[in-house]
């Protein structure tokens, strides 16, 4: 148990050091920008991998989260935390009629209504200009701050690091209480977790609301860090890649999001070679795929088993008890 406690006394040292070792900006908001997408990773993991319910648009939750709370600060005059949880919330309003279609479809239907709906959110901020400003975007969205201190790149860091940890704990408690195992019952066999007197429909809505109100979480924080958001960071390929990245991670695991999302953030920075400019998406893309391919549980239980072999297992699982 002691060798234990000092695994994680040395990831979390080794966290709290990255940008103090780093000392490079740009890597700082490379990896500011992988915390955001691990909020929406997470997101999915708890919908997607633990009640599921199969959803490819979510990019439109962040570009919800990000317009709402752009434009309540910019056009509104909100301070900008009302503009965070403006965004929260108008992102669990939509997954609401979002989730109805579940009551009736799953699988590949159910797919395919929330591309649908990623497309209608995409083409609405495109063409309501007097809004949005269309393709133009929305300029000049004001950076956090703190007792008058603007947040540069490490602030945010910080900030991230601390908002994924009670967001870990916060999808921790739930997966480990009766809405656990209520969305695995629902995910295993919606027939027989119904007539086991689980109201799926109520639980639908929850894992949607819980997954998009991330999103939205995550699109406020990516607002503010960039100053700047546009109908391109907001289409259908962004939600293709959120999945890929719950997938690396494990889409079956807490730790999911946050090892997958860093890991398809960064790799293809890792190849940004001379010469390679043409083919460094490719071979992170290709990486990204053998994963998938040999490891389909995804590499946040080769992590566990790794921490586990190190600095011992968790004494209730010597015991025989299961996680």
């Amino acid at each position: 148990m002691q060798r234990r406690k000092i695994g994680f006394l040395i990831i979390a040292l080794l966290v709290v050091l990255y940008p103090l070792v780093i000392g490079d900006s740009y890597k700082v908001y490379i990896m500011n920008r992988s915390l955001i997408h691990a909020i929406i990773a997470m997101g999915l993991v708890t919908q997607v991998g633990f009640a599921g319910q199969i959803s490819l648009g979510h990019a439109a939750f962040y570009g919800i989260g990000a317009y709402t709370t752009s434009l309540t600060v910019l056009k509104l005059g909100f301070p900008i935390g009302l503009g965070f949880l403006a965004a929260i919330l108008m992102c669990v309003i939509f997954s609401v009629f979002l989730s109805v279609p579940s009551f009736k479809l799953s699988g590949f239907f159910l797919s395919l209504t929330t591309i649908a709906f990623g497309h209608i959110v995409w083409v609405i901020i495109v063409n309501w200009q007097s809004l949005t400003n269309g393709p133009l975007g929305v300029f000049g969205i004001p950076g956090l701050k703190l007792f008058g201190i603007k947040f540069n790149n490490t602030h945010y860091y910080y900030l991230l690091v601390a908002t994924i940890a009670l967001l870990y704990l916060f999808i921790k408690r739930i997966t480990n209480s009766f809405i656990g195992r209520a969305f695995m019952a629902m995910r295993d066999d919606e027939l027989a977790a119904e007539c086991s007197g689980i109201n799926t429909r109520n639980f639908k809505l929850l894992a949607f609301g819980i997954s998009a109100g991330f999103a939205g979480l995550a699109g406020a924080f990516y607002a503010h860090l960039s100053g700047f958001i546009s109908p391109e960071s907001f289409v259908f390929a962004e939600s293709t890649k959120f999945v890929g990245m719950a997938v690396t991670g494990g889409l079956r695991h807490l730790l999911g999001g946050i090892i997958g999302a860093p890991i398809v953030t960064f790799l293809p920075e890792l190849f940004r070679f001379p010469g390679w400019e043409t083919y460094y998406m490719m071979a992170a893309t290709f990486i990204i795929l053998m994963i998938v391919v040999f490891m389909p549980d995804g590499l946040a239980p080769l992590f566990e088993k790794g921490f586990n072999k190190i600095f011992g297992e968790r004494d209730d699982v010597k015991g025989g008890s299961s996680e």
